[in-house]
Parts: C-alpha cells; structure tokens; sequence
C-alpha cells in the first residue's frame, strides 16, 4: 500500500503556533521532506517544525532542491524531480511530511509538488498553518479588515503591484525583501508610507516592528510583510 505525502503548514516562526494535527503528523510519517533553495527560507521550517515536535529530527530527511528560480525550464525540472524523489517513498509505502512555512494553499513552494503527486495517481493532501500575514495582525495588535472592507495579499516583487495599490481595503505586501524600494518609493507616491507598518522575522530570533516607512531600513528580510491600510484612513 502506498504512503501518503503531507503538505504540512508549520506557520510563520513561532513553534507555539502550530497546529496539533501538524504536529501529529510529523511524528507519525516516516519521511520528512524540506525544500532546499538559495533563499532564508530553506531551514527555518524544518528548525520550527523541531522545536515543536522533538522526533522530527530523528527521523530521515529528504532535501528536495527547489532554486527560488524565475527560469521556467528549470523550475518545472526542480519540481518534476521533488516530486519523483517523494513518489519513490510513497512507494515504498512510507508518509512523507513535507515542511512549508506558513500555511501550504498561499504561495507555497509545496502546491507544484501536490500537484504532480495527485496527477500520478497518489495521495496528497494538505495540513493548514498559520499564515504569516494573521501573524503579523496579531503582533501589531491590529484587525486587518471588519465589515464589508476587503483584504488583499499581493506578493510584492512581482508586476503589477502598482495598480494593486489603487485597490480598496488593507493590502499586504509578501514577498517584499528584494522589492523593497521599489515598494518604498510607490506608498511615498501615494501618501501613506508615514501609515504603513512592517514586521520582519515575525515570531522569528530577530523579530523587529516598523510603525511607520521611515523607520524601515534599505534593505530587509525575506521575511518581511507590510500591511497598508486604505487611503481613506491616511487622510
């Protein structure tokens, strides 16, 4: 009988966040898959998946190389040959938990995987984390939309983040580290940098609070997110 892959939502940082079924299930496959990349992120969801489930380190570790690429060809490469690495486990018969920041359905590394176990006829199924983004609301203490106001998730460092900006309702920005600038200069064109707000590493070792644009540094984190709120509020 074939096993069954997990894609497993370990949340944004802090290990009390996640999730009890996460944690069961990570103890309980036999496999824990990590996507090795270029990026910050490469590690740190196998560090918080460890500190909350103490057996996930004695358990084998599959790294999967998956480049944080925009390179087409090798993109789908990375991600046939994750796939096919996973698939030769669940053949075998063994659970393969794959660790994902956050939560696995929001700009997740791990869906192209799913997706290509599911077309081969195994068994995938996802494991709901924590999204960053309700972390950060929690750390600034804030609401990030009530009523009927919309909330929108916009990964910054691709197109169209200009018009995304013109957009009713608090916006998030993920994605933003290697953008930043550029992101830095559009809100101070439309007036509301002084009420944007940034938190870097939430729930991370290095964690830091920015109440305002001003305050933000040159550079910053991949872990980074900015929340804007809508330009009737900055008025």
């Amino acid at each position: 009988m074939s096993g069954t892959l997990y894609g497993i939502g370990v949340g944004p940082g802090d290990p009390e966040l996640m999730t009890l079924k996460a944690v069961r299930l990570i103890e309980e496959s036999q496999i824990i898959a990590v996507p090795k990349s270029s990026d910050e992120a490469q590690s740190t969801a196998y560090q918080i998946a460890c500190a909350a489930a103490p057996q996930c380190r004695k358990k084998p570790v599959l790294m999967l190389d998956m480049p944080m690429t925009r390179d087409r060809q090798l993109w789908e490469r990375s991600h046939d040959q994750a796939a096919a690495s996973i698939i030769n486990c669940l053949q075998e018969g063994k659970d393969v938990a794959f660790l994902t920041l956050g939560d696995p359905s929001i700009y997740s590394t791990y869906i192209y995987v799913h997706e290509r176990v599911l077309r081969r006829g195994y068994a995938a199924k996802m494991v709901a984390g924590v999204p960053s983004f309700c972390a950060v609301a929690a750390r600034l203490n804030e609401s990030l939309t009530q009523a009927a106001s919309p909330l929108h998730i916009i990964p910054a460092s691709y197109q169209g983040v200009e018009e995304s900006l013109e957009w009713p309702g608090v916006k998030v920005l993920m994605k933003t580290g290697r953008s930043l600038q550029k992101v830095r200069w559009l809100l101070q064109e439309q007036g509301v940098a002084d009420s944007v707000k940034m938190v870097q590493k939430c729930g991370m070792p290095g964690e830091r609070v920015y109440e305002s644009l001003s305050q933000v540094p040159q550079t910053a984190s991949y872990f980074s997110i900015l929340v804007v709120p809508p330009k009737e509020e900055t008025k």
